[in-house]
This record gives C-alpha cells, sequence and structure tokens, in this order.
C-alpha cells in the first residue's frame, strides 16, 4: 500500500481491471468517465471516489493520471492534460490514426509512458532472454497469434487493437522491428477484421491477428536452430522449449518446461508507474516508443489499403 494518489480516466471492461489493481497498489483513486458501461461496485470502495466531470478529477491533489479511455479520445485528453504537467501513464494503442499522431507529437509531453502490457509479461521476458542467451541456437524468426472472436473495442479494428501488441513483442525479443515484407488483411465492411503480417527476414516476425477466430489464441513461438521455445498463451506460467534441429526426432525428452513468474503483466506495469511516482526509474515504455509503434500501424496499413486497390 503507499500513499499516493492516482486519477484513473475512462473505467470500461478495460479500466475496470486497472482500478481493481490500482486498489491494491496504492492508497486513493479517483475515476472520472461520463458514461460508465460496465456493472463496477468497485466504485464504491473505500479508496475510490467517483467523478462525472472532468476538472473535479483534474483538481484534486493527483500523483499522477492514467488513461483508459476510448483510443479516439487519448489525443484530445492528452491536450487537457498537459498544462497540469502530471505524469501519465496510457493505454495502448497511443492512438487510431496518423492524423491525431500528429496532433500528440504537436503537444510536445516529456512524461508520458504506453502500458505496452506484454513487454512487460514474465512470459516474452524470458522468450526475450533466451533468444538471446544461445540456448536456441541462431535465431531464424518469431511467430505470434493473436485472436478472439469480435471485439468490444467499437473506435479500433484488429490491426490498431490487437497488432500494436505484437509489435512490441517484436522489439522485446528481437530487439527491433524490420522492414514489412508482406501484408495480407481480411476486411469486413471496409473494416480489417483479420491480417498476416511478415516482417524482416533471418530474423523474421510473422503474426497474425484477427477477430473472426470462435476460439481465443494468444501464442508466440521463438524458432531456432537448436530449439523452439512457445508461449501457449497469457494464462500459463511457463514457456516451453522443443530441443532438436531442423533433423531431429521430438521425443518425450525432448521438451522442458521454464517456469516464471506468475504475477499479472497489468500489476507489473502498474506497479513500475507508481513506482517512478515514488521516485523510482521511469517505466520503460515511453512516448517515443509509443509513437514509433504506432508508426509501424500506420504504416501496415497503408500496406492493407494499397493491397485491396
Amino acid at each position: 500500500m503507499r500513499n499516493l494518489s492516482i486519477g484513473l480516466i475512462g473505467c470500461g471492461i478495460w479500466g475496470h481491471k486497472i482500478l481493481e489493481e490500482l486498489i491494491l497498489l496504492c492508497s486513493e483513486v479517483h475515476v472520472f468517465d461520463p458514461v460508465i458501461k460496465v456493472d463496477n461496485s468497485l466504485l464504491l470502495h473505500e479508496q475510490v471516489t467517483y467523478h462525472t466531470d472532468f476538472h473535479q478529477l483534474i483538481e484534486r491533489p493527483l500523483d499522477g493520471v492514467i488513461i483508459a479511455s476510448a483510443t479516439a479520445s487519448h489525443h484530445e485528453l492528452l491536450g487537457m492534460l498537459k498544462p497540469y504537467e502530471l505524469p501519465i501513464f496510457m493505454e495502448k494503442p497511443l492512438t487510431n490514426s496518423s492524423a491525431k499522431l500528429k496532433v500528440i507529437q504537436h503537444l510536445d509531453l516529456q512524461d508520458v509512458y504506453v502500458m505496452h502490457i506484454w513487454r512487460y509479461h514474465p512470459g516474452v521476458q524470458l522468450l526475450a532472454q533466451l533468444a538471446q542467451s544461445g540456448k536456441l541456437g541462431v535465431i531464424k524468426g518469431v511467430k505470434s497469434v493473436r485472436a478472439n472472436w469480435t471485439s468490444p473495442r467499437k473506435d479500433t479494428d484488429s490491426l490498431w487493437n490487437l497488432a500494436i501488441h505484437d509489435l512490441s513483442i517484436c522489439e522485446s525479443i528481437l530487439g527491433a522491428i524490420h522492414e514489412k515484407k508482406q501484408v495480407v488483411c481480411q476486411r469486413h465492411n471496409g473494416i480489417i477484421r483479420g491480417l498476416t503480417a511478415l516482417m524482416g527476414s533471418e530474423p523474421y516476425y510473422h503474426f497474425e491477428v484477427s477477430n473472426r477466430y470462435p476460439h481465443k489464441v494468444r501464442e508466440i513461438s521463438v524458432f531456432g536452430t537448436k530449439a523452439v521455445a512457445i508461449l501457449r498463451d497469457e494464462q500459463v506460467n511457463y514457456v516451453t522449449v522443443y530441443h532438436g534441429d531442423d533433423q531431429s526426432e521430438l521425443t518425450s525428452e525432448s521438451s522442458e518446461r521454464i517456469y516464471f513468474d506468475d504475477t499479472p503483466p497489468l500489476r507489473i506495469e502498474l506497479n513500475a508507474f507508481l513506482n517512478y511516482l515514488e521516485g523510482g526509474p521511469a517505466p520503460f515504455t515511453d512516448l517515443e516508443e509509443g509513437v514509433r509503434l504506432t508508426n509501424h500501424i500506420i504504416e501496415i496499413e497503408s500496406a492493407c489499403r494499397i493491397e485491396c486497390e
């Protein structure tokens, strides 16, 4: 428990999860959301004060602000918060268009960090360590799949909402995002609902996102010349490593599980922000990273547009 006062802007499906963690991690949470869309009994918690007016929230003595509102509102909220010079931690994606990204860049904000949650996932961090250690051999490529049925997000499509995670995972494991080689998208009524992209070559990064899968898939595979490492989904607390080269037989002795800390990554990233507010190091997912990944999304979206013409 910390002696911190945090403003939380947005308390929808994901904002509710953030609020739940903040109650565990800090002493006081001030929530602003003009329209609560979920049954949120947490608003009645003794540590929580609910505001329906933005100025009521911002006039409180806050240590920092977390933005979990609709993506389309991010640029406007950042402009409203700039005069108060408060540290800000905001949900991904940073924005949902190139025009709004330019607005954010023009604000010249200095103390803003982006919640790229998979960068804080201990399983992704373990995959990065394995890739860099040489245990898997020479890394040939990485593949990730992020798919489910439909999405509650109405202001972003599958590219903006899902692929931003894959790009952050790519940077975590491979250290950089290479030039896109090929993009294939699936549109429904003009909206991207599925997409497959290939970035770079040896090591390549191949990712697939979709809101047209009847079951949820969250899987990351790292392919090396000596072994393959797989994180099956975000709920497990281990990475499975399959040892052998491209000629090896797969046996029961070929695989091992490497366990990692099962602390929820949302708690880890919020903890990083709160530690910063107490004088610790800044979260490593800064605004520059948010802008960089958003620019990659814009490039991929442009490739999709060309493909459909």
